[in-house]
């Protein structure tokens, strides 16, 4: 044989086992393959009703926020609230500390100030109970734990109604304004001034000089109140 004719025959022979043996496995087993993915369908079922995706019971708008098994508002976000979407009865309430003490009664229909315009537009008020207004004051300045429930008076087509938790150093402030078939509900927590603010609005014994002072806690469904500062979630009752 010649030696090209020998080299060609020992190639040929070294390329018969992997020409000729088993084909390596294809296939796995699912009882011990941890890493393969899931294809088939997944039971989620829980037996409840489907919850509206971003909205919680309230109409609150939670996407993007995790509620599971804590409050729809989250670390560092301010305590505010707005809707303009009627209630089935009466507005729900959305922060609260409990402190239902009704400081500086007076009659029902009373009101606590009164507007040409209204409270959103004018800088000047009236009142028919200045000795009420200056108790406000005095309880904001105090910081009296309770609430004080007001009524606004003005060319509104409904009534203005809120009122003024006071909680230490802040208050939770909620409005509630019905204007034709137009329907506002606010709720917000601010910080509030310091004592010395609101005994100096007493001092001065007008209730412009009042408005002046309880303004920003009154229309916090405007930018108006973004001017103090908030009261940020979990909310802390002391």
């Amino acid at each position: 044989m010649t030696m090209n004719y020998c080299m060609t025959l020992l190639g040929a022979l070294a390329l018969l086992p992997s020409a000729c043996g088993p084909e390596a496995a294809t296939t796995t087993d699912s009882a011990t393959d941890t890493t393969s993915p899931t294809t088939g369908p997944v039971d989620t079922s829980t037996g409840e009703a489907p919850t509206t995706s971003g909205v919680d019971s309230t109409g609150v708008d939670t996407t993007g926020t995790d509620t599971t098994g804590v409050d729809t508002t989250t670390g560092g976000e301010c305590l505010e609230f707005h809707t303009n979407v009627w209630p089935d009865t009466e507005a729900v309430v959305q922060f609260t500390c409990g402190l239902d003490a009704e400081l500086c009664p007076s009659d029902p229909d009373a009101v606590l100030f009164k507007f040409e315009a209204g409270p959103e537009w004018d800088d000047t008020a009236t009142t028919d109970d200045l000795a009420r207004v200056h108790c406000v004051l005095e309880a904001l300045r105090d910081r009296q734990p309770g609430q004080v429930k007001y009524v606004l008076f003005w060319p509104v087509l409904g009534p203005d109604t809120g009122s003024l938790e006071i909680v230490g150093d802040f208050v939770i402030s909620r409005r509630e304004t019905i204007n034709d078939f137009n329907y506002d509900y606010s709720e917000a927590g601010l910080v509030l001034e310091p004592s010395q603010m609101f005994a100096d609005c007493r001092a001065a014994n007008t209730a412009t000089a009042a408005w002046q002072c309880l303004r920003p806690y009154i229309n916090i469904d405007i930018e108006e109140h973004k001017a103090q500062e908030c009261v940020t979630a979990p909310l802390v009752c002391e």
